[in-house]
């Protein structure tokens, strides 16, 4: 039998290269001209996570094999379901390139894993019930069983893994269920075969140390102290509690109370309706001094709840002080000055950990008013460690004396995030010290999965502590506890890093995997991968033209707050192509934006990991991207114009942004502020990074049309806010809202609501984001012209961007002083223009378009 055509030695070249033409789709070439500003593209998607993450008919794999016919709505519905959706699987490209020219491009490949985006409780995935069998998992590369599976052409009644492509046997039972359904997966016995992402029981692969699934508590730990009493924190913290019990979604599990001064008090129910204290003064050796399981309530027993809700009003009404009261003068009796003792943060942290490790897991809250005293000193080796070197006691042991490893020893935060880790408790902290550093204490909730609310400016900003308490809780009732995550790739892809606040765990080379003791609804992270470049002789080629698609598995063991101890998978595929051109038409705008930004705030944060700073980091991501483009992809003779595709038209704009973004962090005065943002970003789940690179104008008063969730919004450009048609204006950008409303009261009303609307569609979201009053705008100056200059013409977008001639900007005169601060929010919000940070949009299009020329040239 003749050869077929492409397949012989004569001919592969030339039918391979016909192949390859009609493979790649046309590009659609977009050029960017900064002369007409009202032209440049600009997001016009909504803010809501279906808008960034697209509609689900939108989710479907893009095939890029020339051979391949074009499938049918079904087949798109099905091959949709085979993969994990954006909102908790989306990658940065959809197709891989295993080929030498892939080393050179500068696209970063990497997937955003957001596993809880629904919530840890939601009854939105399918659930397939193992019983107390394993999951059906590969033996070789242990990634778990999922709709990209298939039946062996080779061997009968087994499983292709189409992870590394080993062949593994089928249970009898599975295989029953299979042959009752026609060989074919069933959606109701086995979800996993159908759908990309999927939760399993995991009664079968509980740890040996868990004593067993428990339901999370919380634990609140407010601050006592006398300087806390006077400054009216610990009154607020006690009020905050109480409006947050009494919200009409509460906290549906066990709460307890815990004081602490210069020693640590717990409150314990008894058999009359009231609590009693018990208190623990031993604060270098401390210990639980009662039972945990006897502390603390119930929030859905009614007798119980109203019982700590009196306990919170009683305590209130003890510590009540009013703010305006002056301070106390030294009492006689207090010779020794007890009122300036050290405050026991690091023992109501140690048995606050304690207590709720006995019990399971959960979360405790901290309230701190003063500077925490934490120790510096290291904590003793643990016999159990694997670094520690034991020498056998046997007769076998060798007469040559082994020098034991020098291991260092590990700080008391250090000691606790290890416990933390082992038990499934998160930490977060509510901090108000008064010129102080509170850093230490923000430390261990960025790697436990908690949440920081720091208010240096308390108490003018006491009022944030209910509504970000009630946030919280909302959060709570959706986390998953004790979780272990492991990101397994197919043959062909490996992981290079891990971006998160957390470590990656000590066993994982490749920082696939980590363990956190909390992950809520809003908690993303980020995998950097790598492909495995394979040689390119013809054979190999030829060889590798069966495989169509490569895949990563996410699995996330965890525990839910009904005390489930649940398995959950998300699977997605990536097509393998030819050319540079086709893995360039597969970016994915969102994740690559996500990547790049905490790529630079890992930089921020460890300026020692690359000599760049942040910002020059992302120009340099972006001209290498558009200068591929250009040389790959585009053939045009004029290279004064800057031209990119319908998928990378919008990044200079992004780029443009996140320098703007990362320099009002970065530039921060407060170290402190700067790194609580800095690790914010860090686990920021997409769509709140992409309206943080470009925030959004909403007129006020807002109207709805029918059946649209908010109003239609603006450019970001200062000239809309200040000279625009409505009366007012509401700016957000996820990390805040600031409205402009004159002396105008309906319109803060107005504001308020409008803000409420806009906080509800951007769930899940890290913080509730607070309202605030937008810093007066500069006011342009007309400039002054000589000789026979035309009349004086404003500019065309922004008081602060220069006309389409690219001159000097206008003097401003500003109607009262703005301050350094004012202005760098300022052009964080209106990213289009010329701020004191950065250039305007369309002068950055004309830089970008200048650097793209010297670098075409050279080349």
């Amino acid at each position: 039998m003749a050869p077929r055509e492409g397949y012989s030695r004569s001919g592969y070249g030339r039918t391979s290269s016909l192949r390859r033409s009609r493979a790649e789709p046309e590009m659609t070439h977009h050029v960017l001209d900064p002369g007409n500003p009202e032209k440049l593209p600009r997001p016009i998607s909504g803010i809501d996570a279906e808008a960034v993450y697209g509609s689900i008919e939108e989710e479907g794999p893009v095939e890029f094999s020339p051979t391949s016919p074009s499938k049918s709505p079904e087949a798109r519905s099905v091959a949709r379901e085979q993969n994990a959706a954006r909102q908790f699987l989306w990658s940065s490209m959809d197709a891989v390139m295993l080929r030498p020219d892939s080393s050179h491009l500068p696209v970063p490949l990497s997937v955003v894993l957001t596993p809880f985006a629904d919530s840890a409780d939601f009854t939105s995935l399918p659930i397939s019930d193992t019983g107390k069998e394993e999951p059906l998992r590969c033996p070789r590369c242990r990634c778990y069983a999922n709709p990209h599976f298939k039946w062996s052409v080779r061997e009968n009644r087994k499983f292709t893994c189409n992870m590394c492509g080993h062949s593994l046997d089928v249970p009898k039972t599975f295989l029953e269920d299979m042959e009752r359904n026609a060989q074919t997966a069933d959606a109701d016995t086995h979800p996993e075969l159908v759908f990309g992402s999927v939760d399993f029981t995991a009664a079968a692969l509980l740890e040996e140390d868990l004593p067993g699934p428990f339901v999370p508590a919380v634990c609140f730990a407010v601050e006592t102290s006398p300087q806390a009493i006077k400054r009216g924190f610990t009154a607020a913290a006690l009020e905050a509690l109480e409006k947050t019990l009494q919200a009409p979604h509460p906290l549906e599990r066990a709460v307890y109370l815990v004081t602490f001064d210069e020693a640590v008090t717990f409150y314990v129910p008894g058999n009359r309706g009231r609590f009693r204290a018990v208190v623990m003064p031993d604060v270098d050796e401390p210990f639980v001094p009662v039972s945990p399981e006897s502390l603390g309530v119930h929030m859905a027993d009614p007798e119980g709840k109203e019982m700590f809700l009196q306990l919170l009003a009683d305590l209130r009404s003890s510590f009540h002080t009013s703010p305006d009261s002056s301070p106390r003068e030294e009492s006689p009796f207090d010779p020794f000055h007890l009122e300036d003792c050290e405050v026991a943060s690091s023992t109501v942290l140690r048995t606050g950990v304690q207590t709720l490790a006995a019990l399971g897991g959960g979360d405790l809250v901290l309230f701190q008013a003063t500077v925490p005293a934490v120790p510096d000193d290291s904590v003793p080796e643990d016999d159990d460690d694997v670094l520690s070197p034991k020498t056998p006691k046997t007769p076998r042991t060798p007469k040559t004396p082994i020098t034991p490893l020098k291991k260092r020893k590990r700080t008391f935060l250090e000691e606790m995030h290890r416990s933390c880790c082992r038990s499934g408790v998160a930490v977060s902290a509510v901090t108000a010290p008064h010129d102080a550093d509170a850093s230490r204490l923000h430390w261990l909730p960025w790697r436990t999965g908690g949440d920081v609310l720091h208010l240096p400016n308390f108490p003018a900003a006491g009022q944030q502590i209910a509504s970000q308490l009630q946030h919280w809780v909302h959060k709570m009732q959706a986390s998953a506890y004790n979780c272990v995550v492991k990101l397994r790739c197919s043959k062909g892809l490996c992981c290079k890093s891990l971006l998160a606040p957390w470590p990656a765990a000590a066993s994982a080379e490749d920082q696939s995997a980590f363990e956190v003791p909390r992950l809520s609804p809003d908690m993303s992270v980020t995998f950097t991968l790598l492909p495995e470049i394979e040689p390119d002789p013809e054979e190999e080629y030829l060889r590798s033209r069966e495989r169509k698609s490569l895949a990563v598995q996410a699995a996330i063991l965890y525990t839910n707050c009904k005390g489930e101890r649940l398995l959950r998978t998300h699977t997605r595929s990536l097509s393998i192509v030819t050319s540079a051109r086709q893995i360039l038409n597969s970016i994915n705008m969102a994740p690559l934006m996500a990547t790049l930004v905490k790529q630079a705030v890992i930089i921020a944060l460890d300026p020692t990991q690359n000599p760049k700073l942040p910002r020059d980091m992302l120009l340099e991501s972006c001209l290498q991207i558009l200068t591929t483009y250009r040389r790959r992809c585009v053939d045009l003779p004029n290279k004064q114009k800057l031209v990119t595709s319908k998928q990378l038209q919008l990044l200079p704009l992004y780029i443009l942004a996140a320098r703007k973004l990362l320099y009002a962090f970065v530039g921060c005065k407060e170290d402190k502020v700067q790194e609580e943002m800095l690790q914010r970003i860090l686990r920021m789940p997409i769509h709140n990074i992409m309206i943080a690179l470009y925030p959004r104008v909403y007129p006020l008063p807002a109207t709805f049309p029918e059946g649209v969730d908010l109003p239609r919004h603006s450019p970001a450009a200062e000239e809309q806010v200040s000279r625009g048609a409505a009366p007012g204006y509401l700016v957000v950008n996820g990390l805040g809202m600031w409205y402009q409303a004159g002396a105008q009261g309906e319109l803060r009303e107005a504001a308020a609501e409008l803000a409420e609307r806009i906080r509800e569609v951007l769930q899940p979201a890290p913080d509730w984001i607070p309202l605030a009053e937008l810093p007066q705008l500069v006011q342009p100056a007309l400039p002054e012209k000589v000789g026979q200059e035309a009349a004086p013409r404003r500019p065309k977008y922004g008081s602060r961007t220069p006309g389409a001639s690219f001159g000097t900007p206008s003097v401003t005169k500003a109607t009262s002083e703005t301050s350094w601060p004012e202005k760098v929010l300022l052009s964080a919000l209106f990213v289009e223009d010329s701020g004191v940070t950065e250039m305007s949009y369309p002068e950055w299009i004309s830089f970008l378009q200048e650097q793209l020329v010297l670098r075409l040239t050279e080349s």
